[in-house]
Formats: C-alpha cells, structure tokens, sequence
C-alpha cells in the first residue's frame, strides 16, 4: 500500500481520463472507470480520497453517479469533483446543490485541477 490518497476518476473519454491521470498519477494513487455504474462499483471497494467525475456519460451519468454516492452511507462524505463543460444543462451552482464539493470546466489546465485536488485534499498546503 503506498501511502498516497486515493483519487478515483470517472469519464468516458479516455482521452480526459489519460490527461486527468497524468496530472494526478505521481502525487496519487488513481484508479479510472468508464461510466457513473463502474464508478460506484469501484467507489465502494476503494473508499477514495476524492473522486472526479464527468457529468455527461453513458450507463450512469453524474447526477445520477453523486446521488448514489450520496445515498449509501459509507460512501456519501467522499468529495466530488464535476469535470464538465458548461454546454450541459448544469451550472455551477446547481452541481454543487446537487452534491458536488466543487467545480473543474473543460477545457482545464493542469493547474485548475491542482487547485480544486489540493483545495481538498491538502487544505492545509494553501
């Protein structure tokens, strides 16, 4: 086990997942999946640190994926972070009603994401 906190990504893009997991892999242990069904499977069993998810994706989208993770109570205290364009039907605000602990818009930078990740996961480092 190495010691590093542990952050679950959730995308269907490979592509935004490969660049997610290359900004975090070194300071991080990270684990991906393809869908908000995969994500929660693999929620449960690992127990993150934090978790970021797309909103818009197939089998289970993001909305879906946080009331789930919200609901099951040894899951519903994770952070979550949305990765999303605002092209979708959410804003800001509602994702963070919803349940989301903050906010990354694509296209990002790899600094937005060290940011909202340090934000939570090492509050202290500010």
């Amino acid at each position: 086990m190495s010691g590093k906190k542990k952050v679950l990504i959730v995308d269907d893009d490979h592509d935004t997942l490969d660049i997610l997991e290359v900004f975090l892999f070194r300071r991080y242990d990270v684990s991906t999946a393809l869908n908000g069904f995969e994500g929660l499977s693999k929620a449960q069993d690992l127990l993150p640190h934090l978790i970021l998810t797309d909103i818009m994706m197939p089998v289970m989208d993001g909305i879906k994926f946080i009331n789930n993770l919200r609901r099951n109570p040894e899951t519903k205290s994770i952070p979550a972070i949305a990765v999303t364009s605002f092209t979708e039907k959410h804003s800001s605000r509602s994702l963070l009603n919803i349940g989301f602990t903050d906010v990354i818009t694509k296209p990002f930078t790899q600094e937005d994401v060290k940011t909202a990740v340090e934000g939570i996961l090492n509050p202290q480092a500010k």
